[in-house]
């Protein structure tokens, strides 16, 4: 065999070899996704978040379906039917602004009259879900108004969380009282935020909204119940390190 046809067999046994390297790579990697891509899953699974399907009840009124992830449907059906009924009345506060409007458009008053609702889905995991509704207004004046309600719920039994469910005792809300009177000190020597620092009298946990998310609660300040307008609604996280002595 000469030494050019050796060199030509040896360059094939070469692109031979590299063309097996290749597919071994790329079956290894195909192998290696297989394997792990049902484990990602599964571990998306294990954070037992709802799947949520948004639905429109009217112009710009929105509210949001469990579709799945719960495997009780009396469970499933009573969080859904309290998102109903959130629509729906804002839709009927829609419909009788409107109607106020024009007898109001006679007299030169501004508008349209509006009432609308837009959920947002704030925590979705670990058999709990947290969802807010930015209800919003307007009937004349500078500005509309907006309100912002949340539905904190458990999706394994149905229960719907209240602030005195997380914050238990007095001596709890102290501390929650007094850690977010300091937040509020330094968002307004920061500049960020023109707080009204005398207007903070602390949590009611009977009233005061909140939501959930990985490591506490996030406390939800109105239009003007800490801040002027212009700073909008204010949230606030707790973390649950707070609660613990």
């Amino acid at each position: 065999m000469s030494y050019n046809v050796r060199k030509d067999v040896a360059l094939m046994c070469h692109k031979s070899k590299q063309r097996r390297l290749v597919l071994c790579i790329t079956l290894s990697m195909l192998f290696l996704f297989m394997v792990f891509c049902p484990l990602n899953q599964s571990k998306a699974a294990r954070t037992n978040a709802v799947v949520i399907k948004i639905k429109e009840l009217a112009n710009d009124i929105q509210y949001p379906v469990i579709t799945a992830g719960i495997k009780n449907k009396n469970v499933k059906n009573k969080i859904n039917q309290s998102f109903l009924n959130h629509a729906k009345r804002i839709k009927k506060e829609d419909e009788k602004v409107k109607e106020q409007y024009e007898h109001d458009k006679l007299i030169g008053i501004p508008g349209p009259y509006y009432a609308m609702t837009k959920p947002i889905i704030r925590y979705n995991q670990d058999h709990r879900l947290s969802v807010s509704f930015l209800d919003s207004t307007f009937t004349g004046g500078a500005h509309g108004n907006t309100y912002e309600e949340v539905y904190n719920y458990n999706t394994n039994n149905g229960k719907r969380y209240h602030l005195d469910d997380i914050v238990r005792t007095p001596k709890q809300v102290d501390k929650v009282n007094r850690y977010i009177k300091k937040q509020l000190i330094e968002l307004k020597e920061s500049g960020r935020y023109d707080i009204f620092l005398d207007e903070f009298k602390g949590i009611d946990t009977k009233k005061d909204q909140f939501y959930f998310y990985k490591d506490g609660f996030v406390m939800v300040f109105q239009l003007y119940q800490i801040a002027p307008y212009s700073n909008g609604i204010i949230h606030m996280k707790v973390p649950y390190s707070v609660l613990q002595d």
